[in-house]
């Protein structure tokens, strides 16, 4: 390979690399190494698989990668690989498709059992300081308590709400922004918990 493209595959390591360390170990997609690069998608995977040859880099050739020596990393700052799983409405219900986005490495402490991740998407819980793009770190359970905040499935679809149940026994959904109605719902199931709310990586 010539000297100016083992400077290229050299900068491209460098960037997957820091990126990783930046994201908690999130890969950058190849849309965003083509935008970084300059080159065009065949170039990008050219080199993508160069770096898989040199052993740098774990790519199935689908998009799908890892940097090889991340296992040790994970290990060596206890950390736990926890899956993203799309959007959560944070305003009135709707219909929205979850699928894996990926795996965000996070402080084995954060980890409480069973965990996934959402990110939060409207403003309905401002008030608590979650932000649009904002990342819930979310506890599976089916059972909830009067002031915790969950992620809920409600027969108009899932929603990020304060849990709190009335003393008719009816299940009252709190929006922490008063833009926002309560939500009283028919149908109910508890999906998970909101341990923690993750910023800066939107």
């Amino acid at each position: 390979m010539r000297s100016k493209d083992k400077g290229k595959l050299d900068k491209l390591s460098a960037f997957i690399k820091e990126y990783a360390h930046d994201n908690n170990g999130t890969m950058p997609v190849l849309s965003e190494i083509m935008d970084y690069m300059g080159m065009s998608k065949s170039v990008a995977y050219r080199y993508m698989i160069e770096l898989k040859e040199r052993g740098t880099l774990e790519y199935s050739g689908k998009g799908t990668m890892r940097l090889s020596e991340t296992e040790s990393f994970f290990r060596r700052y206890n950390s736990i690989k926890v899956p993203v799983y799309g959007s959560v409405i944070c305003g009135t219900p709707e219909e929205e498709r979850q699928y894996n986005e990926g795996y965000l490495a996070l402080p084995e402490e954060w980890v409480n059992g069973e965990c996934f991740l959402l990110r939060a998407k409207g403003d309905s819980m401002i008030g608590v300081g979650v932000e649009d793009g904002d990342l819930l770190l979310v506890r599976k359970t089916i059972e909830a308590v009067d002031g915790q905040r969950v992620i809920a499935l409600t027969e108009e679809g899932n929603t990020f709400k304060t849990f709190f149940r009335e003393p008719d026994g009816r299940v009252r959904l709190h929006a922490e922004n008063p833009e926002y109605k309560d939500i009283y719902p028919r149908r109910l199931t508890i999906q998970g918990v909101v341990m923690k709310v993750i910023k800066d990586m939107h």
